[in-house]
C-alpha cells in the first residue's frame, strides 16, 4: 500500500488494488507527484469529494462521496462525464470552466439524475476547483459536494404547509366577517321579500278588481326587489368563497364600488358611510379578493369602535411620496395609491396601536372576534409590497392608511358590456326539444314556460337519474338545460358529460345559484355556458338563442 493512500479508508484500499494500468493514468508507481498529492487530499477528507483527472476525466473519490453515487455502477477509474452522463449537459460546462482555471461554487443546484434505475430530481451544493501541477498547468479538478435534496424537500413541505395554513386563516377570517354580515343581510332580504310578495298580492287584487292600468307599477317594484336580491346573493357568494391568490392590475375604486352595498349593510343604519374616492386612480398589482376581505374587515372594526353609530369614511387618492416623507412612515420614495378607512370611534392608546397587528390580539370579547383580522390585513398589504400606517388617539377616532405601490404594467381589464335585451322571443325550428333538469319547482315552471314560448318542446325532470333516462331513450333532444346542483347523487356536470357522450351534437346550458366561481361538484366544465340565478327571462332567451342559432 503506497504511503499516500494510508489514510484513505475503504476507498484508499480500493485505489491501491485497482488496475490502473488499464486506464489512461497508468500504474500507481508512475503517477506524478501532483496526482499523488491530490489523491491523498481527497481520500483523507471527510467531506464528499471526487478528483477528476486529465483530459479523460478519470474519477477518484473518497468514502464520503460513495452515497452520492447511490446504486450507480462502480465509478472508480471511469470518466466523470460517463458516470454522470444524464446530467452532463448541465454540469459539463461547469467542469470545462474548472479545467480552464475558473472555480465555480453553486448552491442547491437541481439536477435530474439516475442512481437507482430511474430518473429522479436531486439538489446539490458543490464546488468545482481546478488542480494544477508543479508548473501551474491545470491537470484536473476536485468536486466537493453535499446533497441537499432532503433539506430542499423539507423546506418546500414546510413552505407548502405554511401557505395552506395562511389560506385557511384567511378563509376563517373571511367567514367570520360573513357571520357578522348575516344579521344585516337577513334584514335586507326580509325587506326585499316583502317588496316582492306585497307587489304580487297587489297584482292579484288589482286583476280581481279590473284595475289593469296599475299593474306595471307593482310589477316594476317586484322586479326591482328581485334584482337587488340577486346582486346581494352573488356578492356574498363571491366574497365568502375560497379563492386562490391571483395578483392582477386592480382599480381600488372599482372594488370599493362593488363592495359598497355590503359595507353599508354591515355597518348598520346608524353609521353614515362617506366615500371620498379620487378619479383617475392609478392601478395597483394586488389580489382583489384579499383587498375585499381587508376592506370589509377594517369597516367592521370601525363600526365596532363607534358602538354602531357615527361616521365611517373610505378615501382613496394617488400619492407621490418624496424621500423625506417616505422615511417618516418607514417607506421607500415613489408613487402609491392610498386607501384610508377612518372612523369617529373610541380611538386607541399607543400601546394598543403597537400590538393591533399581532395574530390573535384583540380588545373585543371572545364572542366578537378571533384577533386574526387585522393581522391578515397587515400581511396582505406587506405581501403586496405596500405599507400600513395607523393614526389614533383615545376619544378621537382612528385613521388606517393602506399604501399600495403604483403598478405601471398591464392595463386593467374593462368590465364586460352586457348584451342588449331581446324584445321578442326568437322562434325555433319545428320539433326542437329541450330537456330541462331543475329540482326547484318554481324555477322549473318559469323556465319551461319561457322555453315553450320560444317554440321548444320541453321535457321536465327533477334529478340527474331521471335526466339520464331521457338521454338514454330514442327521443330527440337538442338542448340540455341543467342545474349544476341536482339531487340524487348525480350532479349536473356529470349528467351533461354522460349526455354528450351519448349525444355528441347536443348543446348544454348550465344554470346555478352558486355563482360563476363555484367549486367542486358545483363547478361547471371549463368554458361551458353558464346562467346565474336569479336570471331574467331575457337572459334565458338570449343564452338559449346564442346556443341554438
Amino acid at each position: 500500500m503506497p504511503r499516500f493512500l494510508a489514510s484513505g479508508g475503504e476507498m484508499g484500499v480500493r485505489v491501491g488494488v485497482h488496475d490502473w494500468a488499464a486506464t489512461p493514468l497508468g500504474p500507481l508507481s508512475t503517477w506524478p507527484a501532483s496526482l499523488r498529492i491530490a489523491v491523498a487530499m481527497v481520500l483523507s477528507s471527510r467531506f464528499p469529494s471526487c478528483l477528476v483527472w486529465g483530459p479523460e476525466l478519470i474519477s477518484l473519490y473518497n468514502d464520503a462521496f460513495v452515497p452520492i453515487l447511490g446504486a450507480k455502477p462502480d465509478a472508480l477509474g471511469r470518466p466523470f462525464n460517463e458516470v454522470w452522463q444524464e446530467a452532463w449537459p448541465l454540469i459539463g460546462p461547469i467542469a470545462e470552466r474548472a479545467f480552464a482555471g475558473e472555480p465555480t461554487f453553486i448552491e442547491d443546484y437541481a439536477l435530474e439524475i439516475q442512481r437507482y434505475g430511474r430518473a429522479e430530481m436531486a439538489s446539490f451544493t458543490f464546488c468545482y476547483s481546478p488542480v494544477r501541477d508543479e508548473d501551474g498547468k491545470v491537470v484536473g479538478m476536485i468536486d466537493t459536494v453535499i446533497e441537499t435534496t432532503a433539506r430542499i424537500g423539507a423546506e418546500k413541505a414546510q413552505a407548502d404547509a405554511l401557505r395552506l395554513t395562511e389560506e385557511a386563516l384567511r378563509q376563517s377570517q373571511k367567514m367570520e366577517a360573513v357571520g357578522q354580515l348575516a344579521g344585516g343581510v337577513a334584514h335586507d332580504f326580509n325587506n326585499l321579500l316583502t317588496g316582492i310578495s306585497g307587489s304580487l298580492e297587489l297584482l292579484s287584487q288589482r286583476v280581481a278588481q279590473g284595475r289593469l292600468n296599475e299593474l306595471e307599477r307593482h310589477i316594476a317594484v317586484a322586479k326591482s326587489s328581485a334584482t337587488k336580491a340577486g346582486v346581494l346573493t352573488r356578492r356574498l357568494l363571491t366574497f365568502s368563497r375560497h379563492h386562490p391568490l391571483e395578483r392582477r392590475a386592480v382599480d381600488i375604486n372599482q372594488v370599493i364600488g362593488d363592495m359598497e352595498d355590503l359595507i353599508r349593510r354591515s355597518a348598520g343604519a346608524a353609521v353614515t358611510l362617506e366615500l371620498v374616492c379620487d378619479r383617475g386612480l392609478w392601478p395597483v398589482w394586488i389580489d382583489s379578493h384579499q383587498l375585499e376581505n381587508a376592506l370589509l374587515n377594517l369597516c367592521l372594526n370601525a363600526r365596532d369602535a363607534m358602538s354602531s353609530s357615527g361616521a365611517l369614511c373610505i378615501e382613496t387618492r394617488n400619492v407621490a411620496l418624496p424621500a423625506d416623507a417616505a422615511r417618516a412612515v418607514g417607506m421607500e420614495a415613489g408613487d402609491y395609491v392610498l386607501l384610508r378607512v377612518s372612523d369617529a370611534g373610541c380611538g386607541m392608546t399607543p400601546e394598543i396601536v403597537q400590538r393591533m397587528f399581532e395574530p390573535f390580539y384583540t380588545t373585543k370579547p371572545a364572542e366578537r372576534g378571533t384577533g386574526l383580522g387585522l393581522s391578515l390585513v397587515h400581511d396582505f398589504v406587506r405581501q403586496s409590497g405596500g405599507h400600513v400606517h395607523v393614526r389614533s388617539q383615545p376619544g378621537q377616532g382612528t385613521d388606517i392608511d393602506l399604501y399600495f405601490p403604483r403598478h405601471g404594467g398591464a392595463a386593467m381589464e374593462p368590465p364586460a358590456a352586457l348584451p342588449a335585451a331581446t324584445a321578442e322571443p326568437p322562434r325555433v325550428s319545428q320539433g326542437e326539444t329541450v330537456l330541462l333538469a331543475e329540482d326547484d319547482a318554481a324555477v322549473r315552471e318559469v323556465t319551461a314556460e319561457v322555453l315553450k314560448e320560444m317554440g321548444y318542446t320541453v321535457l321536465e325532470v327533477t334529478d340527474g337519474a331521471s335526466a339520464l333516462k331521457h338521454l338514454n331513450a330514442n327521443a330527440r333532444i337538442d338542448l340540455l338545460v341543467c342545474d349544476l346542483a341536482l339531487p340524487g347523487g348525480m350532479n349536473g356536470r356529470r349528467v351533461a358529460e354522460m349526455g354528450q357522450a351519448l349525444r355528441p351534437g347536443m348543446k348544454v346550458l348550465f344554470i346555478t345559484g352558486y355563482g360563476a366561481s363555484a367549486e367542486g361538484a358545483n363547478a361547471p366544465a371549463s368554458g361551458a355556458p353558464l346562467l346565474l340565478k336569479p336570471y331574467t327571462l331575457d337572459d334565458l332567451m338570449r343564452e338559449v338563442h346564442a346556443l341554438m342559432r
